[in-house]
Order: structure tokens, then C-alpha cells, then sequence
């Protein structure tokens, strides 16, 4: 399949630290990729050189063969990607449809008439249909992760970065969040998933990755990956030999 998306040697250092080096991986239109590894491996700055948090100091990212790597967040959000974070910042006063309606007004371009029978769906989709009039400062933290991902989807992304949505969740939660995000992968968008919670990754992508100290070590088949005594040694601590 044509890679949607294709980040060629990607570099990025603060001071004398390499946070990534040369990492080159691709993701194919409605591919789930998954990305694990320890913290501080580079997981989290290597979505911010997809969305435009911060530029490459080397190396090309590109959308459809397009070089992106020196748009702005905004144009690069217009292209088609969308992002959740960590840790969710909701616009704290505003209702949960007006978290929405900004990043389809803002994100996707469309105007809030013809948005909001779109958020409405997302929302129903996402499960916080029931709660589209609250305050999203009242949210608890799944609904605050929940309203992460479905601003995100209101962009109209072809391809959705996810950073560690799972995290702090129950296992009732997270399974929850998997059939969500599973249906999104079915609808046909790409995904990029950083998790550490390793069963819902393989519930849902076709392919992992694993990055350490800024490289990737290992690529391929999840369960294949996971059983690789490097990746055990490396990222579960669990020395095999």
C-alpha cells in the first residue's frame, strides 16, 4: 500500500541530547500503527515533529509524497492530521459540543452550521452524546479522554496521533476506549497509538514499533515484536538470557 504518511531519518536534538535519531518508519491510508517503548525513549517527540510542535533538526516528513515538516500545526492539522495529548486539556468552559465545534470550525475549515451535525455524530460515537451540554471542566477522566479524541476526530483527520489515551484509565475503561478506537480504524482512518498498556495496542494495530533512546529497535507484526527478547529486555525490564 502508498504510505500516507513517511518520516524519512528524522532528527531532533536539545543541547548535546538526541531525543530522536534517524527515525524513518511509514504508515499506510487506514494502517494502525502502534508505538511502544520506556520513558523518555522519544515517543511523545516524535508526534511533536508530526503535528508541527517542533521541526526536524534533519531528515523530511511527508503527507501523500508532500513535504510537511515546515508547515505550521494549523496547516498540517488542515492536511489531515489530528492529535490527541497525554494528559487532555479541554476548554474548560466551554460546553462538551463547543470543544467540538472549535476543532471543526478551526481544524477542518467548515463552517459551525455544517459542523455541528457532524460533532453531534462524533459524539455519539464517542460516547458523550449524553453529555454534549456540560461543562467539560465537569468531565471525569475518562469522559476528558473520550472528549480528547472526538475534538480530534472533529478535524476530519485522515490520519489520528494518539499519546498514551489509555493511561489512568480502569480496565473496564480502557476496553471501552479500544471498541472506540477500533471502530475508528474500521472507518478507515490511519493511526499512530503511543501506549503503554500493551494488550490494547495488539487489540487493535497491524503493526508495532519500539523506540529506544531515540531509535527504532524493532518493527513488525505485534505479536512477533513482543516476543523478541530485545524488546522484552529493553522495554519490560525482563532479561532472558
Amino acid at each position: 500500500m502508498p504510505a500516507l504518511l513517511a518520516v524519512e531519518g528524522a532528527c531532533k536534538t536539545y543541547g548535546r541530547l538526541a531525543v530522536t535519531r534517524d527515525v524513518s518508519f511509514s504508515v499506510a491510508a487506514g494502517e494502525a500503527l502502534g508505538v511502544i517503548g520506556p520513558n523518555g525513549a522519544g515517543k511523545t517527540t516524535l508526534f511533536n515533529l508530526i503535528s508541527g510542535d517542533v521541526r526536524p533538526d534533519a531528515g523530511r516528513i511527508l503527507l501523500e509524497d508532500r513535504r510537511i515538516d515546515t508547515l505550521a500545526p494549523s496547516a498540517r492539522c488542515r492536511a489531515g492530521i489530528g492529535r490527541s495529548y497525554q494528559i487532555p486539556h479541554p476548554f474548560a468552559g466551554m460546553t462538551v459540543l463547543e470543544n467540538l465545534l472549535v476543532g471543526a470550525t478551526f481544524g477542518a475549515g467548515v463552517k459551525e452550521a455544517e459542523g455541528i451535525e457532524r460533532c453531534v455524530a462524533i459524539l455519539d460515537d464517542t460516547g458523550l452524546l449524553a453529555k454534549m451540554n456540560h461543562m467539560a471542566g465537569s468531565l471525569t477522566l475518562l469522559d476528558r479522554k473520550r472528549l480528547e479524541l472526538a475534538r480530534a476526530l472533529a478535524t476530519q483527520p485522515r490520519l489520528l496521533l494518539l499519546d498514551e489515551i489509555a493511561g489512568g484509565l480502569t480496565d473496564l475503561e480502557v476496553h471501552e476506549l479500544v471498541q472506540t478506537i477500533d471502530q475508528i480504524r474500521q472507518s478507515g482512518i490511519a493511526i499512530i497509538w503511543i501506549e503503554h498498556i500493551v494488550h490494547a495496542l495488539m487489540a487493535v494495530v497491524d503493526r508495532l514499533i519500539v523506540v529506544n533512546f531515540g531509535r527504532i529497535i524493532k518493527e513488525g507484526d505485534p505479536s512477533e515484536v513482543m516476543a523478541s527478547a530485545e524488546v522484552q529486555e529493553i522495554y519490560m525490564g525482563m532479561d532472558l538470557q
